[in-house]
């Protein structure tokens, strides 16, 4: 009686098994393996906690990009209404709550990043 087993590939099956061998003999399946460690394990540290940090931020940053878009569209709106402001029209721009507002809100920024610096 005969140990050896033959099975009939098919042709697709066949190519996985070049492929997986071309896998095996160039060191890639190593990488593979672990970076399917990785997915694993940062799929076992993920909790409600994280999962709602991850999304917390994301709203964040789409509130941010809002907030700028419409500042950005209302700025071209004024620019496009009034004339070139002169030194005097700026000081005057100034005596408005939501201008001093932007104002010392961009000035802040900046000094957040060059403490950063």
């Amino acid at each position: 009686m005969s140990d050896l087993v033959e099975v009939k590939k098919s042709a697709e099956m066949q190519k996985i098994e070049e492929q997986m061998a071309m896998l095996v003999q160039t060191g890639r399946m190593n990488n593979l393996v672990d970076l399917l460690a990785v997915i694993s394990d940062n799929i076992e540290m993920t909790n409600a906690t994280m999962v709602e940090k991850m999304v917390s931020n994301v709203d964040n940053i789409a509130t941010a990009g809002f907030i700028t878009e419409n500042a950005v569209r209302y700025a071209k709106r004024e620019n496009e209404k009034n004339e070139i402001p002169s030194l005097f029209g700026l000081l005057k721009l100034m005596k408005d709550d939501d201008t001093r507002r932007g104002l010392a809100f961009m000035l802040n920024l900046t000094k957040g990043i060059g403490k950063q610096l």
